[in-house]
């Protein structure tokens, strides 16, 4: 018995980034998804069952997510075609990129209180999620930093404003 697996539509910088938080070589053909992870719980409440094989059109980007098997889903995997529908998965890559976007908070708030200036905590976390390092990528977490700092001050602000009235 094969693998039971999905394929779905991913940006290319969140295949590094699954990659990296299910420990898997980058050369890896998919990605062996578990349920000790919440983007594995997430993947495993999405899958759709059909008693015949669904099409769906894939795009620029698919990446395939094998799922783990136990006592109650092995006969359902077994007797049933599994894919991910379309809306299902517009919100599967929302949470993905929600995500990795609170890691990349989170390597900031702990790169900052280091006293690790942009640059050098950017190209740690490309290089710790083996992203790519291309200016896109690079720019992108850059965007998504300047994003958080600049709602950091309107709560600073909001703060203030409060405390003075």
């Amino acid at each position: 018995m094969s693998k039971p697996c999905v394929t779905i539509e991913l940006a290319s910088h969140l295949h590094d980034y699954l990659y990296h938080e299910f420990k898997m070589p980058p050369n890896s053909d998919g990605v062996n998804i578990t349920s000790a992870h919440e983007i594995g719980k997430m993947v495993q409440a999405m899958i759709t069952v059909s008693d015949r094989p669904r099409s769906l059109g894939l795009k620029d980007n698919p990446i395939t997510l094998y799922l783990p098997i136990s006592e109650w889903n092995h006969r359902i995997f077994d007797e049933n075609f599994l894919y991910i529908p379309e809306w299902k998965q517009r919100m599967l890559q929302e949470y993905i990129e929600a995500s990795y976007r609170l890691k990349i908070r989170e390597y900031f708030l702990a790169g900052y209180e280091r006293g690790y200036k942009q640059d050098k905590i950017i190209k740690a976390f490309l290089c710790a999620y083996d992203i790519k390092n291309n200016s896109i990528n690079y720019d992108a977490i850059k965007k998504y930093d300047y994003r958080n700092r600049q709602k950091v001050i309107r709560e600073v602000n909001s703060d203030i404003q409060l405390s003075i009235f």
